[in-house]
């Protein structure tokens, strides 16, 4: 990620809330700052989520994706993956999120496997052609650029099902992501960005 206007964001950090109509509505996080009132106010719930979404390579699917967790329990492996020197940067090895249970007994589980060489160029080439831009989700729009996919339904369904929501694309209770795009990973390990209140560094390398 840059810090210039014009460049594309690969990871961001919000609040989302629900309402009656079944669609997201979201907000940039501000560091050190709670969820405005309005989006409390709309969220069916009154309880807005912190998430993040971050540009993926899908090993499965073999395309770039765009991946939204609200869960700590998937947030908080993947950062301690990130800050351990045995492994460091995520865009150098393959994350397995499994999936076990519903409803309140939903668990989650985030398996590195060991790591590798960089991601090949084809891979980085189709991530960057994806022209993936997400600051555009607090405006309502569409982020997939050269994509093109627009999937709410689907990530309607897989949030009422407590799932990770993979936007674009239907998952298996096991979803293997693969190697973030490298912009994207940098900005989950070190959040240095604070352009407009997007991507706060996070304090204590622990998510908000």
């Amino acid at each position: 990620m840059r810090s210039t206007v014009s460049a594309l964001w690969t990871f961001i950090q919000g609040w989302e809330s629900w309402g009656d109509d079944n669609k997201p509505h979201r907000m940039p996080y501000i560091l050190n700052q709670p969820c405005p009132k309005e989006l409390r106010d709309l969220d069916r719930d009154g309880k807005p989520k912190l998430f993040w979404m971050f540009t993926v390579w899908h090993v499965g699917e073999e395309k770039p994706m765009v991946f939204e967790v609200t869960q700590s329990t998937i947030k908080t492996p993947i950062l301690a993956y990130a800050n351990n020197p045995a492994w460091g940067d995520p865009s150098h090895y393959v994350l397995e999120i499994g999936r076990t249970g519903s409803g309140l007994e939903t668990e989650y589980t985030v398996i590195a496997e060991p790591p590798s060489e960089p991601p090949p160029k084809a891979v980085t080439d189709a991530m960057k052609d994806a022209m993936i831009d997400l600051r555009v989700v607090f405006d309502d729009g569409n982020p997939f650029g050269a994509l093109a996919t627009n999937d709410q339904e689907n990530i309607r369904r897989l949030r009422e099902q407590g799932e990770p929501i993979p936007m674009g694309a239907e998952v298996s209770s096991v979803s293997s992501v693969g190697s973030v795009a490298r912009d994207a990973v940098e900005t989950l390990k070190a959040a240095k960005d604070k352009a407009e209140g997007l991507a706060p560094e996070m304090e204590g390398k622990v998510p908000y």
